[in-house]
């Protein structure tokens, strides 16, 4: 049985103001800091045997807090595991609750990001839909469940769209539902069993029960 623990990093600075991330980076606050090390210790008797991370500084610092308790892994960087592109709307203040209503045409691809993603195009300059951030991660995984052994268990830390989008993808729910709960919050923990050539399985979504809209 090969288990993919997927974690999102702790809490960052940027999280913290509102700001979108995307690609660019910024550190740990102590909150983020704190809540690696709760899913270090909810990860204390794991048997990883691999762990693998989203090439960035947010996730390596949780990567390496979570394996403080396994010594013998070395984390890999990732690129499949990098989160959805915001092109150049990366470092500014776009909340959610900010972009319920369409103000203007160039505020629409914000408002799909948030409200109606299966019509968001993608920010302007290299960012990405959430099909094609949906196509990188699912294959991304299915790449690790090929080459793994059936009994390893691989711990990814990754970011909130990005864990959420092959999640999705598992249980077949729709794009349009991509936000809806249970939410994706710092350092939460998502397993999923999977093994080559097999329909994958997930057993917790983002620190919760499967959500039941699966069809």
């Amino acid at each position: 049985m090969a288990l993919f623990y997927l974690i999102r990093h702790g809490q960052t600075e940027w999280n913290l103001g509102g700001k979108m991330q995307g690609r660019e980076d910024s550190p740990l606050t102590d909150l983020g800091k704190s809540q690696a090390h709760k899913a270090a210790d909810e990860t204390r008797d794991v048997s990883f045997t691999h762990c693998y991370y989203s090439p960035l500084g947010r996730t390596k610092a949780t990567a390496e807090i979570i394996l403080q308790n396994h010594n013998d892994i070395t984390p890999v960087p990732n690129d499949d595991f990098l989160e959805i592109g915001f092109g150049i709307f990366e470092g500014t203040v776009n909340k959610r609750s900010d972009h319920r209503t369409v103000r203007s045409e160039h505020e629409r691809e914000l408002h799909n990001l948030w409200f109606a993603p299966q019509d968001y195009k993608g920010c302007p300059e290299d960012g990405e839909d959430f099909y094609q951030l949906q196509d990188r991660l699912y294959k991304g995984v299915e790449k690790l469940a090929d080459k793994h052994d059936a009994d390893d268990t691989v711990l990814i830390v990754s970011h909130c769209a990005a864990i959420r989008s092959v999640l999705n993808k598992c249980i077949n729910r729709d794009m349009k539902d991509f936000w809806e709960e249970p939410r994706t919050e710092p350092a939460s923990i998502s397993i999923i069993h999977w093994n080559k050539g097999e329909k994958p399985e997930v057993l917790r979504y983002s620190g919760h029960d499967v959500p039941e809209t699966v069809k």
